[in-house]
Parts: structure tokens; C-alpha cells; sequence
């Protein structure tokens, strides 16, 4: 029963107590008569708080003075409480990044969040309780875990794995991902070195070289199905990609929106009240210069169809300036929006 007693009051301490809620001894042997029907005296409770202060747990306690019947002086120690292993803001912020992953199934993010709750002092409990914030777009993803944990296999294998990837459809008017086709019709299998895993977005992607390539592909991990490892096909070493895949990505502005392909110097002008956003997304990756005209000149290396995409979000308040190429293309694309809105007019 010792034994058992000593881990009771240790998770008891852990969950009930803080800074902000601390416990006398009586209330200490109060919870552990209530909540494990354990019961013990107060020296044998004082014998395992000090067993858990000399073992190195972080136990705090205040001391006061209480005159016995005879006269005599005792220092009684009372307000035990144990320093959390994380904050209430280190706890908000890990069940708010929870929430902020898209690609979480709502089972795996409850049962995370619960395991989070379980070790978390009662003040985190109390402030984060209905307040977590809340992710409105929430695809399905529900081979995610499997997936990456086949992923960390492989890459611990140095092997090769298989898979379907897939695309979203409208089938029997429900939105569903199916796997990507052939052009006979089949499903595509992809087979692939994997290489790491990184998040963007709030978004898992495999970071890996698909044969007979030898450049690095991104392939959304909650898109990807069926995976399975190949023990007999080693990964082809980073090492031996062409030159400039073997290096990816030298900086986080290269890889925006995970397009595969290489990254390219790009130039714009851009209004300064966009310059938070630039900042946003391209951190310390972007130059910035003053422009007489009041604007600011942006230099930062971005995949092309990337940067397409990141500047038509900005309408005039972007201009790419160079290359010349996606200028162009930014440029038919805005003739085309242009062409097509104008029809209803």
C-alpha cells in the first residue's frame, strides 16, 4: 500500500495543485480518503512529502507557527502545492495549436487534447476548459497517424515506401478524397525515398524523391492513403539528387505553399501597408528597400507558381516586377479573370 499511497499523492498533487490552488495536509488526506480511499495519518503524510522533496520533485509549502496545549511551539508546514511540469499559457498555446491543424482528425485532436489536459495543473484546465480556439475547415484525415508513423519507420529503415495520393471530388454530391488515376484509368501508385517530415501551414508534408526523379517532391501527408513500407527498396540517398534538390530549402520563403520545383529570385513592388504580410509569410528571407514613390521593393527566392499564386491574393497592392515569365503569366491570368467577370456585365 505504500508504495500505491506515495504515486497517489503525487498525482494528486499534480492535478489539484498550483501556485494558484494549494492544499493543507487535512485537505491533502481529505482528497486521498475521498478520491483513492486511501487513508494515512499526518506524520506518514509529512514522511512522503519529504520522500518526494528529497527525490528532486518541485513540492513547495509555507511554514507557521501553532502553540501546542503545553505551550510549546510547532512549525507546521501547510499551502503544498507542486510547480506544474508546463504553464497554463504553454498548455494553451499546445491544445490551440491542436485546434489549428487542419489536417487532425477530430478523434486524434480530442483524445491529444484530453492526454494534455490530464497532465495539466488545475489553473491551465480552468482557463483553457470551452476557450481552446477553434479551427473552422477541418478535412477529413483519418490514416494521419498511421501514415506518419510508416513515414518514421521507413526513414529509420532507410527504405523505400508505397502509396495512393489523393485529390478531392464531388461524388454523389459529397465531397470525397479519391485516389489519382493513370492515365488508363488505374490507380497511381507512387513510390517514393522518404526523406523528413515538415509543417507548413498547419499542414503535414512528406519532403522525398518519387522514381525515377531525382528532385525533391511535397506530397500532403493527410492526402496520402494505403502507404505501405517496401523493406527490399533502400531510399536513394539526399546525397545523390541533383545538386540543387540535395540542398532544400535553404530558406522557408523558397518553400511557400510546398510546390515542388525550383525557387527563383523574385522582385515586387508592393504598397507598405502589405509589408506586415510580407513579413508574415517571408520573415527575414525578404529584402526590403524604399521606392521614391512611396512603395517598398521586395526581393525574396520563391518557387514561380507559389509566388503566382501568394501575389493574386493581393490585387494591386502587389506587382511582380521580374521575372519577366511570371509576370507575364500573372498578367494572362488577370486577362482571363478580367475576360471572364466581364461577360456578366
Amino acid at each position: 500500500m505504500s508504495n500505491q499511497a506515495i504515486f497517489r499523492l503525487l498525482d494528486l498533487l499534480r492535478t489539484k495543485t498550483d501556485q494558484q490552488h494549494r492544499l493543507s495536509a487535512q485537505q491533502i488526506l481529505s482528497l486521498l480518503a475521498s478520491e483513492y480511499g486511501i487513508r494515512m495519518n499526518r506524520r506518514t503524510l509529512k514522511g512522503y512529502l519529504e520522500q518526494l522533496i528529497a527525490s528532486g520533485y518541485p513540492l513547495n509549502f509555507s511554514s507557521r507557527k501553532r502553540y501546542k496545549q503545553d505551550g510549546t511551539i510547532e512549525i507546521v508546514q501547510t499551502n503544498w502545492y507542486l510547480d506544474p511540469q508546463f504553464e497554463p499559457s504553454e498548455i494553451r498555446l499546445m491544445i490551440d495549436l491542436l485546434h489549428a491543424m487542419p489536417m487532425l482528425p477530430e478523434q486524434i485532436r480530442e483524445n491529444l487534447e484530453r492526454k494534455l489536459k490530464q497532465i495539466s495543473p488545475p489553473t491551465a484546465t480552468e482557463q483553457t476548459g470551452e476557450n481552446a480556439a477553434k479551427y473552422l475547415h477541418r478535412p477529413p484525415a483519418k490514416q494521419l497517424m498511421f501514415t506518419v508513423d510508416l513515414i518514421c519507420e521507413a526513414i529509420r529503415q532507410d527504405c523505400m515506401v508505397q502509396f495512393r495520393y489523393c485529390s478531392f471530388v464531388l461524388k454523389d454530391n459529397q465531397i470525397q478524397l479519391e485516389p489519382r488515376l493513370r492515365e488508363d484509368g488505374n490507380e497511381r501508385l507512387y513510390i517514393v525515398s522518404p526523406y523528413e517530415i515538415v509543417v507548413s501551414n498547419g499542414r503535414y508534408y512528406l519532403v522525398c524523391c518519387k522514381e525515377p526523379h531525382e528532385t525533391i517532391s511535397y506530397y500532403r501527408i493527410d492526402r496520402i492513403s494505403d502507404i505501405e513500407l517496401l523493406p527490399s527498396l533502400m531510399r536513394l540517398p539526399l546525397k545523390d539528387l541533383r545538386a540543387d534538390a540535395a540542398e532544400y530549402p535553404r530558406h522557408p520563403a523558397e518553400r511557400l505553399y510546398m510546390f515542388s520545383g525550383d525557387a527563383v529570385t523574385c522582385t515586387l513592388r508592393i504598397q507598405p501597408d502589405v509589408l506586415n504580410d510580407v513579413v508574415d509569410w517571408f520573415g527575414e528571407d525578404a529584402a526590403v528597400e524604399a521606392n521614391e514613390d512611396n512603395t517598398l521593393l521586395i526581393t525574396v527566392n520563391v518557387q514561380p507558381t507559389a509566388m503566382h499564386h501568394w501575389a493574386m491574393q493581393y490585387g494591386g497592392a502587389v506587382e511582380v516586377l521580374s521575372p519577366q515569365s511570371l509576370r507575364q503569366e500573372i498578367a494572362a491570368t488577370v486577362h482571363r479573370m478580367a475576360q471572364t467577370y466581364a461577360e456578366d456585365s
